[in-house]
C-alpha cells in the first residue's frame, strides 16, 4: 500500500546511478590493474620451473716449461718434450726434405701452446744459418809446409776423421815421433769441401820435400837408377881390355860382351824395368832373388834378400 504523498521515481533513479558507478569502477580496474586476479597468475607463472640448460667447458692444460733442446739428438729432444706434455714433430732443417732420424741434431725449435716442432740435421753436419738453409760444410785447410803437429791441429778443426801419414820419399820411413816433420803433400787438397768425418793423408819428410811422391832421397836406392860409367873402372875394365884387344886381336872385346870387362860393351843378363843394368847396392825385384847378373861396371852381382828389401850385392 502506497503511502500518500511519496513519489517512487527518485528511488529507481538512484539505483540506476549506483549500478553505473559500479560498472565504471570494474572497467577501470580491469584496464589498469587487472583487479588483483592477474597478479596471482603472474606470480604462479614466475615460480613455474623452466627448461634445464647444461654447459660443458673444455680446459686445455698448458705443458710445463721445457728447456732448450738445441744440440740434442732428435730422440732425446722428443723424449723430453713428450714428458712435459708436448706434441712433437720434426723436420729437415736444411734445404733438403729428408725425414730426420733419431740421431740427428736439433738446430731449431718452434713452440706452440701444447706442441713443438724441431728442425734437425744429420749427425755430424753443421747447422744452417737459418731454418731451411744450406749446410755450411767446412773446407780443407792448406797444410803443406807446416809441421805435422800444426797440420794435425788445423785438420782436426774441420773433420774428426783419421789422419794417416806416409813418407814423402820411397827410401825414408816416418819416425814414431814426427811432430816436427814437414808436410810435403796432402789429400784432400786445400779448399776441398769436407762432408762428414773425412779421412786425411799427409806425406811427411824430415827435411827437404821432393818434387813428387814416389821418388828417392838417395838416387842410388832407385832400382831404375843407372850410375854413369867411368872411363876406367879401376879393375882392368875397358881400358885394359882395349889394350888387350890391340895386342891379341879382339879377345878382350869378346870378354867385355860377356860381362868380364865392363864399359859400353858389358852384357847385363838382368836389367831394370827401364832396360838399364843394375849396380851393387840397388834394390832388386822379388822375382830376381837368388839370381845373378853382371853390373854396369862388368862385375858379377847377386840379388839377395836382406830383410826389409832385396838388394844387388857382390
Amino acid at each position: 500500500m502506497n503511502r500518500p504523498g511519496r513519489s517512487q521515481a527518485p528511488v529507481r533513479g538512484a539505483r540506476k546511478a549506483w549500478l553505473k558507478g559500479v560498472g565504471a569502477g570494474l572497467l577501470v580496474c580491469a584496464l589498469v590493474t587487472g583487479c588483483g586476479g592477474g597478479d596471482d597468475e603472474k606470480a604462479a607463472a614466475a615460480v613455474k620451473p623452466g627448461p634445464t640448460v647444461t654447459v660443458t667447458a673444455t680446459v686445455t692444460a698448458t705443458p710445463a716449461l721445457l728447456e732448450s733442446q738445441v744440440k740434442s739428438t732428435v730422440a732425446d729432444a722428443t723424449g723430453a718434450a713428450e714428458e712435459h706434455g708436448y706434441r712433437v714433430t720434426a723436420h729437415d732443417a736444411s734445404q733438403k726434405d729428408a725425414s730426420p732420424a733419431d740421431d740427428w741434431t736439433v738446430c731449431f725449435e718452434k713452440y706452440g701452446r701444447d706442441s713443438v716442432d724441431f728442425g734437425a740435421v744429420a749427425s755430424g753436419a753443421p747447422c744452417p744459418k737459418a731454418d731451411g738453409g744450406p749446410i755450411p760444410w767446412p773446407t780443407m785447410p792448406g797444410v803443406i809446409g807446416r809441421t805435422y803437429a800444426a797440420a794435425a791441429a788445423a785438420v782436426g778443426g774441420v773433420t774428426k776423421g783419421d789422419i794417416s801419414v806416409k813418407a814423402s820419399y820411397q827410401d825414408e820411413r816416418v819416425a814414431a815421433a814426427h811432430d816436427d816433420w814437414k808436410v810435403c803433400f796432402q789429400s784432400p787438397d786445400a779448399g776441398t769441401k769436407v762432408v762428414g768425418d773425412r779421412d786425411v793423408t799427409l806425406w811427411l819428410t824430415k827435411s827437404g820435400c821432393p818434387a813428387a811422391t814416389g821418388t828417392y832421397k838417395d838416387k842410388t836406392n832407385d832400382p831404375d837408377y843407372t850410375p854413369p860409367v867411368a872411363a876406367d873402372s879401376g879393375n882392368g875394365g875397358s881400358s885394359g881390355s882395349s889394350g888387350s884387344s890391340s895386342s891379341s886381336g879382339g879377345s878382350a872385346s869378346s870378354s867385355s860382351s860377356s860381362g868380364g870387362g865392363g864399359g859400353a860393351g858389358t852384357t847385363c843378363e838382368i836389367v831394370s824395368n827401364a832396360g838399364n843394368c843394375y849396380n851393387a847396392g840397388q834394390f832388386c825385384r822379388n822375382a830376381d832373388v837368388g839370381s845373378s847378373t853382371h853390373a854396369g861396371n862388368g862385375r858379377l852381382i847377386f840379388c839377395r834378400d836382406e830383410g826389409s828389401r832385396n838388394r844387388w850385392n857382390y
